[in-house]
């Protein structure tokens, strides 16, 4: 007995320990699995569901043959209609009053930010010749008179505009003004027999042949680039259209109209700086003709195409779009180069243009600005500002011109005597 006792004990702890073994291997492996199906974080264990996803997966090879995870797809939006881009280069420009840009502010550069305008016109000088700005000046020594009161309040708005990536043009009048003159007559065109010369409708013009009428309107274009503005827009940049020239004496004979405001238009550039020099007239024909008046009096026209192509841009209004389409085709019949950006009295107009276009809204700011708030949308619907033939001043006023109002050619006998065009050159 004691012999098999023996090797019986020993087949009892092999025994045994295999079942150790084994339990132990059990164990191992279970807490491996049950490690992979659990995830721990600060609240404790949480159990992976692969299970789950590895029968979604299931499902989706049975259905679709393809084993990519399933992804939860988005809940549907309703989509929100987006206007339609503007083509690249296209600006969307607007004129105001001074008094508009300086009051509508705030306005104006939530305007900007939402892309319903980009650029903003305002009057520097206007068609009397009173000034929106401080001009620093030889050429008049009371400047500061005709100089408006709100002129600060107008160089901080052009200054917050710019930095807010506005660009900022500001028309000047150049050489129709009956302000000037009143504090330096040397300044105007004179007549041949003396006395400042008149137009028909009685106002004075400043004599483009002098050398200091031009360094007054270089000190005014400086102003204007120092107080912000990108491009300077001049308007009235011509000889009389109106008014018998052939009894004016100018500083200097003109050879032709041409190329005396090209030497003009050159020195301003100069003065300007960095700034964009443009031109403007009240139509067409004022800008490719100039003076007709002035050409049958005696003093040519000249290569009006050479002036054009020199300005950066040619801002010229329009009754509609149907003829702003043919503007620039009739223009680069002079100046093939020439910029054209055609300029409406009306906002739907403006909207309906699809090209670079300018609202005049210097007689009606708030309508204008209303009419950037809605062009994207397109829903803007507003009588036309005015007829083409209205002028707008920036005191938001305009006045229809009258012939029979104006200079009368027969009363005309005696050119010599300044008490008949109703000035005294000593005031």
């Amino acid at each position: 007995m004691n012999s098999n006792h023996t090797p019986n004990q020993s087949r009892i702890r092999r025994t045994v320990a295999a079942v150790l073994i084994v339990a132990v291997l059990v164990v191992a492996v279970g807490v491996f699995l049950v490690a992979q199906c659990l995830s721990f974080d600060g609240d404790g264990a949480h159990v992976i569901d692969r299970y789950g996803v590895l029968a979604q997966e299931a499902q989706q090879l049975e259905s679709t043959g393809s084993a990519q995870p399933v992804e939860e797809q988005p809940q549907e939006e309703t989509p929100v209609e987006q206007p339609e881009p503007e083509p690249e280069g296209t600006d969307r420009i607007v004129m105001l009053a001074a008094s508009a840009v300086a009051d509508e502010q705030d306005r104006i550069l939530e305007l900007a930010e939402s892309g319903a305008l980009d650029t903003v016109v305002v009057n520097i000088k206007d068609d009397e010749g009173n000034l929106n700005l401080s001009v620093d000046t030889n050429e008049i020594d009371e400047v500061e008179y005709l100089v408006d009161s709100d002129a600060d309040a107008l160089k901080e708005a052009i200054g917050a505009l710019k930095e807010a990536g506005v660009h900022v043009i500001g028309r000047i009048y150049c050489l129709h003004d009956a302000q000037a003159t009143d504090y330096n007559s040397d300044l105007a065109i004179q007549f041949e027999n003396g006395g400042t010369w008149l137009d028909y409708d009685n106002t004075r013009w400043l004599d483009p042949t002098n050398d200091d009428t031009v360094s007054y309107l270089c000190d005014i274009a400086k102003s204007a680039a120092e107080a912000g503005c990108d491009e300077l827009m001049l308007a009235d940049f011509t000889f009389p259209p109106r008014g018998h020239l052939d009894r004016a004496e100018f500083d200097r004979d003109p050879d032709d109209q041409a190329a005396v405001l090209l030497d003009a238009l050159e020195e301003i550039r100069h003065a300007a700086g960095d700034a964009a020099v443009s031109l403007t007239a009240d139509s067409l024909s004022d800008l490719t003709d100039l003076s007709a008046n002035g050409a049958e009096d005696g003093i040519p026209v000249g290569d009006v195409g050479a002036l054009l192509d020199a300005a950066d841009r040619l801002f010229v209004p329009v009754d509609g779009t149907d003829e702003a389409d043919s503007l620039t085709d009739a223009i680069h019949e002079l100046a093939e180069n020439a910029v054209v950006v055609p300029v409406f009295y009306s906002g739907d107009a403006w909207i309906a243009y699809d090209g670079t276009a300018a609202l005049n809204g210097v007689a009606d700011s708030e309508g204008a600005l209303d009419a950037a708030e809605n062009r994207l949308t397109g829903s803007y619907d507003h009588s036309d500002y005015s007829d083409d033939s209205e002028e707008y001043n920036d005191s938001d006023e305009y006045s229809q011109e009258d012939d029979s109002d104006g200079y009368d050619d027969s009363d005309d006998t005696d050119d010599t005597d300044d008490s008949d065009d109703g000035y005294d050159d000593e005031e």
